[in-house]
């Protein structure tokens, strides 16, 4: 799942997102993997590899460095969080 930052902007936000993390767990769920990105930190690890080096990201299936990743697949993960697609 990802999220963009925005979503934890304020203590009333945060526990929204702590609720529904509780909610998961309470249902049984025991695997989850969250992503808090923005596509502008995403295209700002494009310009400045060195500075994002250990900036993980989900890749179909995996997780990879995005800064070791492909323009073309970077350009689809920015899409992706900006839910261009």
């Amino acid at each position: 799942m990802s999220f963009n930052p925005s979503l934890l902007r304020d203590q009333e936000h945060k526990e929204k997102f702590m609720a529904l993390l509780r909610t998961y767990a309470k249902k049984g769920g025991t695997a989850l993997q969250i992503n808090v990105i923005s596509p502008d930190i995403l295209r700002e690890a494009q310009k400045h590899p060195d500075q994002y080096a250990n900036l993980l990201v989900r890749v179909t299936g995996y997780n990879a460095y995005f800064v070791h990743l492909g323009k073309a697949i970077q350009d689809e993960i920015i899409k992706r969080e900006a839910h261009a697609i």
